[in-house]
């Protein structure tokens, strides 16, 4: 890793309340001349703002606030949920982030990298010896806490600050030569293939089975995601619906959506993520309500 000077900010949260960093965000600093001033306004405590890194046009890095402990750089969430890019939407599958569930504030899993950028637009290119430093930490960074290297989505990953907040930071980071990261980080920046089952299509936003019901969102990534070695016969037999209660089993989830599958089914709630349902027990639960219905008839 290149040579890091440390000028800590005093506007951080000590450690991330259980939280694990699973996403790079890339910033552009819309002003500013060197990685040294735009630390130096971190350091007052007035500024209200912190990044973990600020990388100079010389390729200068700069170190604010230690990588275990959380900056206050990335959020809020603003806009209606779509695809960011638009200066009005973020990024759907921010929603549906299994990493960002129980930690409304994405800053516990987040990792802030600023760029300098004399502009106010960010549309300054990075120079070369900043490219290289800001490709290089990137991938330090995703080595050290296993990040995906590749562009986000509910399962982790990099992307710049317009993907959360497009009502506030629609050009952040600006001008960032994405394609040359990911092929310096050996990335595919496509849509994840790897985990989708035999027989099954996916477009990068609708996983289809072969039956043609789609699954989207975050039960996609759930089927994708290799950890959960998802069977190709375990199609859906109906479509992602809203559901209240979630479970009568379990009425502590509350409401949420839920699709259910052949041998399963996957249920949402805001406080939970995605999440594998215990069909068995919501079974039992729903023959003890019929046994009921049917003792309450007229006979």
């Amino acid at each position: 890793m290149q040579t890091v000077t440390f000028m800590p900010s005093p506007n951080f949260w000590a450690g991330r309340f259980g939280a694990k960093p699973r996403y790079i965000i890339l910033h552009g600093t819309a002003g500013g001349t060197s990685a040294q001033n735009i630390a130096k306004w971190f350091e007052n405590p007035s500024s209200q703002v912190s990044a973990h890194y600020i990388i100079g046009q010389d390729g200068t890095v700069v170190c604010c606030v230690k990588e275990e402990d959380t900056a206050w750089g990335n959020g809020p969430i603003s806009g209606p949920s779509g695809t960011s890019g638009d200066r009005i939407h973020h990024d759907a599958w921010w929603d549906a982030s299994p990493a960002l569930s129980g930690y409304p504030n994405p800053n516990l899993i987040t990792i802030s990298i600023e760029h300098v950028k004399p502009h106010d637009d960010n549309s300054d290119p990075l120079t070369p010896a900043q490219q290289a430093a800001s490709f290089g930490l990137i991938n330090d960074i995703c080595d050290k806490w296993g990040i995906p290297k590749r562009k986000a989505d509910a399962l982790g990953g990099i992307t710049g600050h317009f993907s959360m907040d497009p009502a506030n930071r629609s050009d952040c980071p600006g001008n960032y030569d994405w394609d040359s990261l990911w092929r310096d980080l050996g990335a595919n920046p496509g849509p994840i293939s790897a985990g989708v089952p035999q027989g099954w299509t996916d477009d990068g936003k609708t996983l289809t089975a072969p039956n043609g019901i789609p699954v989207v969102m975050g039960f996609r990534q759930y089927i994708l995601d290799p950890k959960n070695q998802w069977s190709a016969g375990n199609w859906p037999i109906e479509a992602e619906h809203g559901q209240s209660p979630l479970e009568i089993s379990n009425p502590d989830y509350g409401s949420g959506s839920q699709q259910l599958f052949r041998w399963t089914m996957l249920g949402y709630t805001q406080q939970h993520g995605v999440f594998a349902e215990w069909i068995g027990e919501e079974l039992l639960a729903y023959r003890a309500e019929v046994a009921k219905l049917k003792a309450s008839a007229p006979h």
